[in-house]
């Protein structure tokens, strides 16, 4: 089953690799032949007056018919030399230029079968839930998109390729031989069992090794992805020491394994040389008692010597075929783990109608699959189209997840949501996420400039309208201060960039998107209070007149909102305005208790400050 799947990435280019195939066989046959001009040669020298005469004859080359007739058209010994000389010298040049094609195409295989390759495996990667990216390590992911790849396509390609070379070379090696002598063949060929054994055996060895192999290579990537994504971190608790001595623990791993499949590896290459190089012996031996007995002539034995070769060391490179296919279908396997998982559109709506912004959660519960306990405990609320709505709760309440829900991240497995009416599992996922834009806590940011990253959900945006959006975001300011203003170049995932900004760039992300419903998860936990305030009240301006929800701690940042949803341990505790909320009993009076103290104090510092200035 293994090798089926291995064989099966491979679909779509059976024609390129016969074509390969057949000039790699012919090939073959081509060079099978170069022994025999020299055994003709030979031949020819000896039957020569004054040279050892009437000791051999001529005798019969395996050559083919019109250039043994092309040979013997001059009776001049030294013109005889000339034609075998350039016959020879046109078939190298017709050997090398099919050499170079049967390589050209071998390669154009490969890189053609690892791009498809690459591209399928990380689009699935895309479509996969997200659930599995919540648990997948991304230095993994990685390996297997690279690393992996490449090993699969150089056996598929590379190596199935060279075992057509080995067939091609042993059948055609074996017919030259067998026409000159027998003995030899079956005597080479009798090596072949034992070789076959030795390779099954050392396969059996490898697998297990390089599969350990693949294992720590990618635990060791995931610690190199980690730390450079954390470097601020890393720094920022002076940790450096920590995380070489990690990443040398993983390296020491990676490399012992290494050690250990190279130990078996060297032992087999050198067990394989010796069983070569005794069969070379042999067959000299062989070769020089077929001369004293007169069975063979010395054209004969150093011909044999050459096509010999193409039977041992074919057989040698058995060895790097199984080396190589043991490495694949590790690496295959890996491949096909994840493409074996099913995509998240394949339990997905067809619907995709025009949203207004109407949210309804109608008695909606959820579990996440490695717990039977419910995060969510049929949460009922109602959005009216244009709302703007904001969730508040203590950590762990739920909040996030009724985005992902929203957004389904996450399927719920009781109640239903409704959009304008629909119910959200009739709607297409990809319909639905295009219409709802979103804001993260820890936003990421491409390393290209500000004004693409503005830009980058809408890239046929005007400049006016990215330059509107950042001043609703309350980054405009910013950006001036900046020396190439907006087309500085934001660092890779923002790190040149503060987190308030990086926050308020993500905003004005997706008010350039204009989406139907606006989704703010804690996106202004890094704002101070008062550009909390300008933004806040930047987005109600009829511009940006969206279906606005608002996850957020700040009682300050939810008070301004139509309605204010109260989550407690999964349940629903209240659905209000802020004036009904703070004067009832519950988990948000003794937030606005708490809170609503402080921003009293910091309304009363900012109108002294206020009235200083005038």
């Amino acid at each position: 089953m293994r090798i089926i799947k291995l064989f099966g990435l491979a679909k779509g280019f059976l024609v390129l690799f016969m074509v390969a195939a057949f000039l790699t066989a012919f090939h073959q046959w081509t060079y099978s032949n170069v022994p025999l001009f020299t055994q003709y040669l030979i031949k020819a020298l000896l039957a020569q007056p004054g040279i050892a005469p009437g000791s051999v004859s001529v005798g019969e080359v395996n050559l083919p018919s019109f250039l043994i007739a092309y040979f013997e058209k001059s009776s001049v010994f030294i013109e005889v030399v000339f034609r075998i000389a350039l016959s020879l010298m046109v078939l190298q040049i017709f050997r090398f230029t099919l050499r170079f094609f049967e390589m050209w195409l071998k390669g154009s295989i490969q890189e053609r079968m690892a791009e498809k390759m690459r591209i399928n495996l990380y689009g699935h990667i895309q479509d996969l839930n997200y659930e599995f990216h919540n648990n997948a390590d991304s230095g993994d992911l990685i390996q297997r998109v690279t690393t992996d790849v490449e090993a699969t396509t150089g056996f598929l390609t590379g190596r199935m390729l060279d075992v057509v070379h080995l067939s091609a070379t042993l059948f055609f090696g074996a017919y030259q031989l067998i026409r000159i002598n027998p003995t030899m063949v079956w005597i080479t060929l009798a090596i072949v069992p034992l070789v076959a054994v030795s390779s099954t055996i050392y396969f059996v060895k490898i697998d297990k090794i390089f599969k350990n192999i693949e294992e720590t290579e990618s635990k060791m990537m995931t610690v190199v992805q980690e730390n450079l994504s954390g470097a601020r971190v890393v720094r920022a608790f002076a940790n450096e020491v920590f995380e070489i001595e990690k990443m040398d623990t993983k390296n020491r791993e990676y490399a012992d394994a290494l050690k250990k499949a190279n130990k078996i590896v060297a032992v087999y290459w050198g067990a394989m040389d010796f069983v070569g190089i005794s069969q070379y012996l042999v067959i000299i031996a062989i070769g020089v008692y077929a001369v004293q007995r007169g069975t063979m002539d010395a054209s004969g034995v150093v011909a044999s010597l050459s096509l010999v070769g193409m039977l041992i060391w074919p057989v040698r490179g058995l060895g790097r075929i199984i080396n190589d296919f043991g490495k694949a279908l590790v690496a295959s396997d890996r491949i096909n783990e994840i493409l074996d998982k099913p995509s998240e559109y394949e339990n997905d709506g067809t619907q995709k109608p025009e949203v207004q912004g109407s949210i309804e959660f109608r008695d909606v519960s959820f579990k996440f699959s490695d717990t039977n306990d419910h995060l969510l405990k049929k949460v009922s609320f109602n959005i009216k189209a244009g709302q703007t709505v904001a969730i508040i709760g203590r950590t762990g309440s739920g909040k996030s997840t009724i985005i992902n829900l929203l957004l389904r991240m996450y399927e719920y497995d009781q109640g239903d949501i409704l959009i304008d009416g629909i119910s959200l599992k009739d709607i297409s996922k990809k319909h639905i996420r295009n219409q709802i834009g979103v804001v993260l806590q820890d936003p990421f940011l491409y390393s290209k400039t500000v004004f693409e990253n503005i830009a980058i959900a809408q890239k046929n945006a005007q400049r006016e309208r990215v330059y509107r959006a950042a001043e609703t975001a309350a980054l405009a300011k910013d950006i001036r201060t900046f020396k190439q203003g907006y087309e500085t170049i934001v660092g890779e995932k923002g790190t040149t960039l503060s987190g308030g900004q990086k926050q308020r760039v993500a905003i004005a992300r997706v008010l350039v998107s204009d989406k139907p419903i606006l989704i703010f998860d804690d996106a202004l936990s890094a704002v101070d209070n008062k550009t909390d305030m300008m933004i806040r009240e930047a987005l109600l301006n009829k511009d940006y007149k969206h279906t606005t929800v608002i996850i957020t701690h700040r009682i300050t940042t939810a008070k301004e909102a139509d309605q204010i949803i109260v989550l407690d341990q999964g349940h629903i505790e209240a659905i209000g305005t802020h004036e009904a909320l703070s004067k009832q009993e519950g988990l948000y009076k003794k937030l606005w208790d708490i809170q609503g103290k402080l921003e009293k104090e910091f309304q009363a510092l900012l109108k002294a400050g206020e009235d200083d200035a005038t």
